[in-house]
């Protein structure tokens, strides 16, 4: 079973001096499956928090995680 983080560009983060707008990305989480789609079901099925708060599934972004030992 493989690893994979989602990330997304959606939304904003507020920096301390509400002036500035920050561009970045945010991580929704990490999870398993045989391949991203799968890992990507998984995850959204372990956190619906993520679609309740408006982050739409084509935005989201999955890299595999490779870990070396």
């Amino acid at each position: 079973m493989n690893e994979y983080i989602f990330y997304t560009t959606e939304g904003k983060t507020l920096a301390p001096n509400v002036d500035y707008d920050i561009e970045n990305c945010q991580v929704l989480g990490f999870a398993k499956g045989q391949d991203a789609r799968q890992a990507e079901d998984n995850l959204l099925n372990a956190n619906p928090w993520i679609t309740e708060a408006g982050f739409s599934r084509e935005c989201i972004i999955s890299r595999q995680v490779i870990t070396k030992v």
